[in-house]
């Protein structure tokens, strides 16, 4: 029932309403200039089905149970992480907009048996806001507003835990900000997950999502430092984007096409 309302959604945002198509097709020809018309085509409608499934996959995360959460979204070696939170060492968990999110940061409550937190932009709409809030800590995972992150690393300090960052978002303070090639573009990043990473010497990984079928999700950790303190600068915000640049490129139709990464230009 629940994909039958998907599969209703997509024709309706695609071939009705259009949404944010234009937005898609800019961002698809942007990063992939050398394929067809046919294949950009392709990309962009298997995203529309994937976006609408997303977007009832997020609605029905209201009401999983804790086991059904754990089904839908397994960690082929969390076992890893774990093993570095048991070590005595704080974990950053960098990902992006990419599969469904919502299961990842639900399973992972679940299942890491550790103090969880994840970074949040807050919603505009504080109707949704509070949804969206209600949704992500019902297994225990704590919310922090992307605002109030330096404070709470600073009052955490002592705390071992895990801090899941959604970190492909465009930067809202373009003061401080990591420039790098992504998909071929001039992409800003928000530099300050690096920064806090270094000053509390976290364990960084990169928590990729990857779609079993559907509604079923898998995600693997990749390390990318062990000694951040020691890292040069940006070395974690480059990682970061070649690990979800490599799996965007393989399975491009699983990623937020429809929000506009590159509106800002590099300052020459």
């Amino acid at each position: 029932m629940v994909y039958g309302i998907a599969n209703a959604l997509y024709v309706l945002a695609y071939y009705i309403v259009g949404y944010r198509k234009k937005v898609v097709q800019s961002n698809l020809s942007a990063a992939f200039p050398h394929k067809s018309k046919q294949d950009l085509k392709l990309i962009e409608k298997r995203f529309f089905h994937y976006f609408c499934d997303f977007i009832v996959e997020s609605i029905k995360s209201l009401s999983l149970t804790a086991k059904q959460a754990e089904k839908r979204c397994t960690f082929e070696n969390l076992a890893e992480v774990q093993n570095t939170l048991k070590s005595g060492k704080s974990v950053m968990i960098l990902c992006g907009h990419y599969n469904n999110w919502e299961f990842y940061s639900v399973g992972l409550a679940t299942q890491l048996k550790f103090p969880s937190t994840a970074v949040y932009q807050p919603l505009k709409n504080k109707f949704f806001d509070k949804i969206l809030l209600k949704t992500r800590q019902r297994f225990g995972m704590k919310m922090i507003s992307v605002h109030d992150l330096p404070r709470y690393f600073a009052e955490k300090k002592e705390e071992v835990r895990a801090t899941v960052i959604v970190n492909d978002q465009s930067p809202t303070n373009m003061k401080s900000v990591r420039w790098n090639q992504f998909l071929g573009q001039d992409t800003a990043w928000f530099s300050g997950a690096e920064k806090l990473a270094q000053k509390h010497d976290h364990v960084v990984y990169f928590g990729c999502i990857n779609k079993l079928k559907r509604g079923y999700y898998s995600v693997n950790f990749k390390l990318i430092t062990d000694d951040a303190k020691n890292t040069p600068e940006g070395y974690i915000t480059d990682q970061h984007a070649k690990y979800l640049e490599e799996r965007i490129i393989e399975q491009p139709e699983y990623w937020l096409w429809s929000h506009r990464r590159w509106k800002h230009k590099r300052p020459t």
